[in-house]
Order: C-alpha cells, then sequence, then structure tokens
C-alpha cells in the first residue's frame, strides 16, 4: 500500500510539472496606436519568458476569458473603467493596479504605457541592462494578483548621449548597434537621445593587420571603422553615410517614444558621466558619485549620460532608470535590486566590494592625472619617452584594479548562472587594466633604463611591457561584444602594442 501511495504522489508531482501554461488574454483597445501595439507584443514576450504563458493580443475583452490584462489607459483603451483608473497620473506616470477587471498595465501616454509593460517584468524579477535582458534564476509563479503600483518620474528629461567622437566611442557604432542600444534604453525608461553636434563623418578607421593582440575580434576585417562607413572612399559617400545613420538613429528613438536633440539644445539638462568624462579607455566609475550628480540634475529636472564604454556601466544606468523614479533608492540598494534576482543571494556584496576598489581607482587617476589612458597618439608612448620616475600612485591604483578583479571573480564563483556573463565582463575588464597598469609600469622603467644606457634592463622592462599589453589585449577580446570594446582594442593596438615592438627593434643587441 505504501508503494502505490508513493506512486500516486510522483504522478500527481509529474502531472504538475507539466501542467498547461497559463493563457492571457491582453487587451489593448479597438485601435491602438504603434508604440501600444509594440507594447502589447513586448508584454506577450514578458509573459512567454516569465512563465511560459501563452498571450493572446485582442481589441475587447473576450467572453469568459481569464488571466486578463488591460493594456493603456482609460482614453486609449473602453475595457478600463474610469472609476479605475488613478486620478492625476502625468503623461509619465505608469501604473500597475488589480481591479476586479484585470490587471491595469497602462500610463499616461503611449511611452509610458510601454514603461509600465518594462516595470511589470522588472516586478517579477526581469533584468534590463545595455546589451541583453536576464530572466530571474528563481522561475516566479504566475499570477497577476497583488502587482500594484504607481510611479511618477522625479527627473523629467532621461537622455542618453551618443556619437561623441572617438574610434572607441558610439561613432564607431552603426544603426543596427544604434537600434540594439536603443531598444535596451527604452526599457530603462529613457526618453531622450543627445545627438553629439561636433561629431561627423572624418578619418576614423584603424588598421588591424599584422601583428597585433586580440586580433579575433575583428572577424579577419583588415580596418576597423564603422561598419556603415566600410567601403566608402569620397567625402560625398561617407557624407551620405553618416546623414543616413543620424536619420536612422533619429527615427529609431522616435518609434520607441523617445525626444532627439543636438547636444542639449532646446533642453537644459546636465551631463552626467557615469564612467570618465574624457573617453579614458580603462573602467573608471563610481556610483555614489553618480548618485551626487544624479541630485544635482533633479535641480534642472533632466540628465544625460554620456558613456564611452557602454559595458562598464550597467549597475549606473540601472541605478540611473531606478532612482529617476525613487529618489529614495540607494547606490547599495539598487546594485542588491540588480544582481541579486538574476544571480543569486550574496553576489552583490562581492560586486559591491569589486566597484569599491575600482572607485578607489578612479580616483586616483581623476587625482593624479585626468588624461590617462585617454585615447590620443602619445597616450601610452609618452610615458616611455619621459624618463621619470615611476609614480607611486599607479602601484596604489594597480592594487585597486587587482581587489576589483579578485571581487569580480569571487561574485562569478558565487552567481547561480543567470547573469554571470554580465560579471564577468567586469571580471575581464578589471583584469585587463590590471595588465595594463603592468604593460605602462614596464614601458616607464624601459625608458628609464635607456636613458641610463642600461641595455640589459631596457630590453627586458621592453619585453615585460609587450608582454603585459599582449595579455591585456587578450583578455579584453575575450569579451568584447560591441564597437566601443572592439575600438579598445583597435587603438591599444595601434598607440601601444605596435610601437613597443618597433620600440623593442631599436634596441641595441646585447
Amino acid at each position: 500500500m505504501k508503494i502505490f501511495y508513493a506512486l500516486i504522489s510522483l504522478l500527481a508531482i509529474s502531472i504538475s510539472a507539466h501542467a498547461a501554461p497559463p493563457e492571457v488574454t491582453i487587451v489593448t483597445g479597438a485601435k491602438p496606436k504603434a508604440l501600444e501595439k509594440y507594447a502589447a507584443e513586448e508584454l506577450a514576450v514578458l509573459l512567454k519568458t516569465l512563465f511560459q504563458a501563452e498571450a493572446k493580443i485582442t481589441g475587447s475583452v473576450p467572453e469568459g476569458a481569464k488571466n486578463i490584462i488591460l493594456l493603456g489607459n482609460a482614453e486609449t483603451n473602453p475595457a478600463i473603467p474610469k472609476s479605475e483608473w488613478p486620478t492625476g497620473i502625468s503623461d509619465q506616470g505608469h501604473v500597475l493596479k488589480n481591479t476586479k477587471d484585470g490587471l491595469i498595465v497602462g500610463g499616461g501616454s503611449q511611452v509610458a504605457t510601454l514603461w509600465a509593460v518594462y516595470e511589470f517584468g522588472h516586478s517579477f524579477g526581469m533584468r534590463y541592462m545595455l546589451h541583453e535582458d536576464f530572466p530571474p534564476i528563481d522561475a516566479p509563479e504566475f499570477s497577476l494578483e497583488g502587482v500594484d503600483t504607481i510611479l511618477e518620474p522625479n527627473v523629467k528629461v532621461r537622455a542618453w548621449r551618443t556619437l561623441d567622437p572617438g574610434i572607441a566611442s558610439q561613432e564607431s557604432w552603426g544603426l543596427a548597434d544604434h537600434k540594439k542600444l536603443l531598444k535596451q534604453l527604452a526599457k530603462l525608461k529613457f526618453n531622450h537621445v543627445v545627438l553629439a553636434s561636433e561629431s561627423q563623418p572624418r578619418e576614423r578607421s584603424v588598421s588591424v593587420t599584422g601583428d597585433i593582440a586580440g586580433r579575433s575580434v575583428f572577424g579577419g576585417a583588415k580596418t576597423f571603422e564603422n561598419p556603415d562607413f566600410a567601403g566608402k572612399t569620397t567625402q560625398t559617400d561617407k557624407l551620405g553615410s553618416w546623414t543616413k545613420l543620424l536619420i536612422g538613429i533619429r527615427r529609431s528613438a522616435a518609434i520607441l517614444g523617445m525626444s532627439d536633440s543636438v547636444d542639449d539644445k532646446g533642453t537644459k539638462i546636465l551631463n552626467l558621466s557615469p564612467g570618465q568624462p574624457n573617453g579614458g579607455l580603462l573602467p573608471q566609475f563610481s556610483t555614489t558619485k553618480l548618485a551626487e550628480e544624479l541630485m544635482e540634475a533633479r535641480k534642472v529636472n533632466g540628465f544625460a549620460a554620456q558613456c564611452w564604454i557602454p559595458g562598464d556601466h550597467n549597475s549606473g544606468i540601472y541605478f540611473l532608470s531606478r532612482a529617476s523614479f525613487d529618489a529614495n533608492i540607494t547606490p547599495a540598494q539598487s546594485l542588491e535590486s540588480l544582481v541579486t534576482p538574476v544571480c543569486g543571494e550574496g553576489v552583490a556584496e562581492r560586486l559591491g566590494m569589486g566597484f569599491a576598489a575600482l572607485a578607489e581607482a578612479s580616483a586616483l587617476i581623476n587625482e593624479n592625472d585626468a588624461d590617462f589612458a585617454v585615447p590620443d597618439p602619445k597616450m601610452f608612448m609618452e610615458h616611455y619617452e619621459s624618463g621619470k620616475p615611476v609614480p607611486e600612485w599607479w602601484a596604489k591604483a594597480k592594487e585597486h584594479f587587482g581587489t576589483a578583479t579578485n571581487e569580480m571573480y569571487r561574485g562569478n564563483t558565487r552567481a547561480r548562472g543567470g547573469a554571470r556573463p554580465y560579471i564577468l565582463y567586469h571580471a575581464k575588464r578589471f583584469f585587463f587594466s590590471l595588465h595594463y597598469m603592468t604593460a605602462i609600469d614596464h614601458a616607464r622603467l624601459a625608458g628609464i633604463a635607456r636613458d641610463e644606457k642600461n641595455n640589459e634592463a631596457w630590453v627586458e622592462n621592453l619585453e615585460l611591457s609587450i608582454e603585459a599589453m599582449h595579455n591585456a589585449l587578450g583578455i579584453h577580446a575575450e569579451v568584447a561584444r560591441d564597437q566601443s570594446d572592439r575600438g579598445v582594442i583597435a587603438i591599444l593596438n595601434e598607440y601601444a602594442y605596435r610601437p613597443l615592438l618597433k620600440a623593442l627593434d631599436e634596441t641595441p643587441l646585447p
């Protein structure tokens, strides 16, 4: 008899595990506009991702329907009773509200309705980053009850600054890259794009043939450049491609409900730099500093985030996204909210320690040499040529990069799958920086040995610098995923690795 009941129990568990997926009806109203249609489609994708739910999009409530989501607001969707729509919702306010008629997912405008959809996903553990989305590692239980949120912004203009000049900036991104990024920014509730006015079509390409490090990221290409400019040789062709890129970005932003401007014309907003404001190639950021800058941005009711290497700044951009609707959230709380659903308990603590060490390295660089590792033909070899002693702060910065690297790997080990690619990117970028510091240290020592005519030390330190730079670029190549990452590798081959090899060729024979 015990065996019989055990078999019955196992059968019940098996049936439960293979229960039919929930069916959800998304009601948009009879004539939804384009952005509302897109919001409905995005909601259907989220329901499938989070709950394996089968979603049907319809204009009205079908008879006998269950699990109803009412999309939009009382003006755009007749299925939403006016008595149930909260009063005083602004054009940026968005709502998740349970009613007897269904769950309202909507906003005071089309784009706010889209943000409500993404807030729905966020409330069940979905996390949006600048390159991809991560679902929660523990699948949530399906339920449309208990979801009740009204969000209004405390910062009206949440802008992304793009096309700033530089090989490793988004100037090197093709339209397909920009479109993908804009979709992620929409999920993070950014609502404006600033196009850099000083950016224009010019010679911004780097040869990536011959003896280079990290060559795998270039896919056999001979030149690193904006992919939309490939093969364009005349200024007329380049200008045409540039104009097409600008129009494409503006149209893509508009489709997602974003406005645009050239620089900050027409909008009095504060430029925020989550990272190095001059476009440095090393990871530099401090979410604590960013929180202070956001307080200033609230005074002018807007900001434009300027990120040269976007992969470094997921935690900072997530903080800006959440803090723009919750003035009380702290950087530590934001990191916990970002990481724990997609990595597991205890990971945010390790990452927080790593980011704190990175902030210390950033502060040292900003205090001692604000242009350190900023792209320039002399950015690396000037340290070889200087003949000056190695600055003491380099060793301290290197120590901080080492601590940051170790904490990222500890966090990656503790993580339960999920968003490990997000952690690994930071681990490799910090490790890349550690090797960069080693390379520049030996380059300085090589220059000193050359001036002292110590040929053995000259050669030895040049070889060690070359080895460290090769390692740095190889490590970065392992996680390079966009044109900014590839641009870093291209620049450092051009301004550091190749010049180091040339310098070694010029050393005297032993």
